[in-house]
């Protein structure tokens, strides 16, 4: 591996492989699949390293997959939508998991790490607070979507960061705020931006041309 795979310019792991889903849109298995090996793949495996201790968070958890399918769908706004591929959340991150974990051990002495511990507790309760801040918002928006609605969205993400991972679930909901195109005030991407690099992100995981900033 060649490069720190949290430093990668952009935004990581689950977060960003779901980007990737946006347009075209395809509900094709063999398509889905394809793109997840491609994103493996980037910069010579970098960007397989946290996907793989993505998706291995939150199959260790007690997440149902229902639940995690509706992470996914909201992340993607239905671009690749697992239930007209007929599976669920479980079982898509199980296929991302055996193909991030393939990719990792093309690279001779690269093995797959052990997970890092999740971040302190004090940061949970900040990531929390931020979901709290958007959540009526939010939920209306994926609720209410006129072709994509996804329910139980904002339940979700506090689960993830909760009970799994504060850092994956900041990265989720900066996901699924881009997702729906939700308009967010400056002052909070700049908060944004402090809570990022409290969790030991780049700049990027935030701002990466996606949101849409309200403009007085």
């Amino acid at each position: 591996m060649k490069q720190d795979p949290r430093r990668l310019g952009s935004d990581i792991g689950l977060s960003c492989l779901m980007k990737t889903f946006r347009y075209p849109r395809t509900n094709r298995m063999s398509i889905g699949l394809a793109r997840v090996a491609w994103f493996a793949d980037r910069e010579d495996g970098a960007f397989a390293h946290q996907l793989l201790d993505d998706v291995r968070r939150l199959l260790a958890s007690d997440l149902s997959g229902a639940e995690l399918s509706a992470l996914w769908l909201a992340g993607t706004v239905r671009d690749f939508d697992l239930e007209l591929c007929g599976t669920e959340g479980r079982q898509w991150l199980t296929w991302i998991e055996e193909i991030a974990e393939y990719r990792i051990t093309w690279n001779v002495g690269d093995a797959p790490a052990p997970a890092d511990p999740p971040p302190a507790r004090g940061l949970a309760e900040a990531v929390l607070g931020e979901i709290e801040a958007v959540a009526a918002e939010l939920e209306s928006a994926t609720v209410g979507h006129s072709y994509a609605a996804v329910p139980g969205v904002v339940p979700v993400l506090r689960r993830v960061v909760a009970e799994v991972d504060p850092d994956l679930g900041f990265r989720l909901l900066m996901r699924v705020l881009k997702s729906f195109f939700m308009t967010v005030d400056p002052e909070r991407i700049e908060a944004y931006y402090v809570l990022a690099g409290l969790l030991g992100l780049e700049e990027e995981v935030v701002d990466d041309g996606d949101f849409n900033v309200r403009r007085d």
